[in-house]
């Protein structure tokens, strides 16, 4: 035991001693903060060029109230000076009475030339409240991708187009308005009684405990095992091209060196998962949400975390031991990274329905365990605890027969050089 201990120990200061260890304590916080500020610099410098839009009215009355809202818009894109968004100039156009097409034609050649950004055709149609299947705007650009000229001119010429059937229909539209002005929807929690047998009133739910907690749990998870399990891989591999292996495979078994490495690789991912956990706290006392604080549910990110990092780093001791450079152990490591990101793919959908079939079903899949199974405890309300207690049993099992059947392929590979076995051969290794 103590030579494990020693090896575990040995791994684990070679990894937190590592640059690639600080830089992966600092990537997520600074990806985040990097993430944010990148957002809010696009939402006030990304857009602040002018678009110029003509505008041909066969209504013939909608094209002043746009020239204002538009004027209107440019104002609220300016502040303190600093333009924020973009601003959209419009320019009247009067129908043509020509052939057809041709107007579209010319406005088509202009933008072409970039004097004009896009070009819409409003119908007149779209004004008489007697019809029931009103023309479309058709809205001319050369660049389709871009959505906020064409969003603002289609709630703007629907507000102005509503207003003025309104008033054909001799209908007051501020009386439609306010009859049919909407209904807002608060989501809360569940009264309950207090010990002195007062009411406790409901509690606002909001999207930090609906999403971004058991979401971001999950890819807590990801992000710790992901910094330390592939260490694993690498490590053997280099020990093998080396010989370094050669050397410690004449001082302790290989079923020593394998289980000091997954113990030390274990404890690093804890490590970074505790630094991840002290400053999410800190984050949630600072922003006034301690009740968003669960002791029981942090001792189950634990649990799941070390389920998690021996189930995986298994397989890549499996896969260095099996590799003799890391060109081939790449190639063996995609499978596993894909079983990886799935359960990240199918966290929305487990937040979505947490009580559904389908969740309870993956959340019961070894490999995907330790991700969704934490996302259903971070919800409200949480699974029966025997869903939880199944899929831990279902876990030990399948992590002890993967570390099992990792130890067989470590003891045969570790020595081997050449060729990277394939699955039969793995199967072989694993049965002798």
């Amino acid at each position: 035991m103590s030579r494990i201990l020693v090896i575990a120990r040995t791994e684990f200061l070679a990894i937190v001693r590592g640059k690639a260890f600080i830089v992966g304590v600092l990537m997520m916080p600074v990806l985040i903060g990097l993430s944010i500020a990148f957002q809010i610099f696009a939402e006030r410098r990304a857009d602040v060029t002018d678009r110029t839009l003509a505008v041909i009215d066969h209504t013939g009355v909608l094209y002043d109230a746009l020239a204002a809202a538009a004027d209107e818009h440019n104002r609220a894109s300016e502040r303190d000076g600093v333009r924020t968004g973009p601003v959209f100039i419009l320019e009247r156009v009067e129908p043509d009475a020509g052939p057809a097409g041709e107007l579209a034609l010319v406005l088509s050649e202009r933008v072409r030339t970039r004097a004009l950004f896009a070009f819409a055709e409003i119908p007149a149609s779209l004004i008489d409240p007697s019809r029931t299947d009103a023309d479309q705007i058709r809205y001319y650009t050369e660049t389709p991708s871009y959505s906020a000229l064409p969003q603002w001119l289609r709630t703007t010429v629907e507000r102005e187009a509503t207003i003025r059937r309104f008033d054909a229909a001799a209908v007051d539209a501020a009386v439609v308005e306010r009859l049919s002005r909407s209904t807002e929807m608060a989501t809360l929690g569940l009264l309950s009684r207090a010990a002195n047998g007062a009411i406790v009133e409901a509690q606002r739910v909001s999207a930090l405990e609906t999403f971004f907690m058991p979401f971001g749990l999950a890819y807590l998870l990801f992000i710790a095992l992901m910094s330390a399990a592939p260490q694993l891989l690498t490590a053997v591999v280099e020990e093998k091209m080396s010989r370094i292996s050669e050397v410690l495979i004449a001082s302790v078994s290989p079923t020593q060196l394998m289980a000091g490495k997954l113990i030390g690789v274990s404890a690093v991912a804890a490590l970074l998962a505790l630094i991840y956990v002290i400053g999410g706290v800190y984050l949630l006392l600072s922003t006034g949400q301690p009740q968003l604080i669960q002791v029981p549910l942090l001792l189950w990110f634990v649990v799941f975390l070390l389920a998690a990092v021996l189930m995986y780093g298994s397989i890549f001791i499996a896969i260095g031991a099996a590799c003799s450079d890391l060109k081939d152990s790449q190639g063996m490591m995609q499978p596993v990274v894909f079983f990886l990101v799935l359960p990240l793919l199918a966290a929305p959908v487990i937040i979505r329905s947490p009580d559904s079939t389908l969740s309870a079903v993956l959340s019961m899949i070894p490999t995907f365990t330790p991700f969704l199974m934490l996302v259903r405890l971070a919800l409200t309300p949480p699974p029966p605890m025997w869903h939880v207690l199944l899929s831990l049993v279902f876990t030990v099992l399948a992590t002890a027969a993967l570390i099992w059947a990792a130890g067989r392929i470590f003891r045969v590979g570790l020595l081997m050089q050449g060729k990277p076995p394939n699955l039969p051969e793995l199967l072989r290794w694993i049965r002798q």
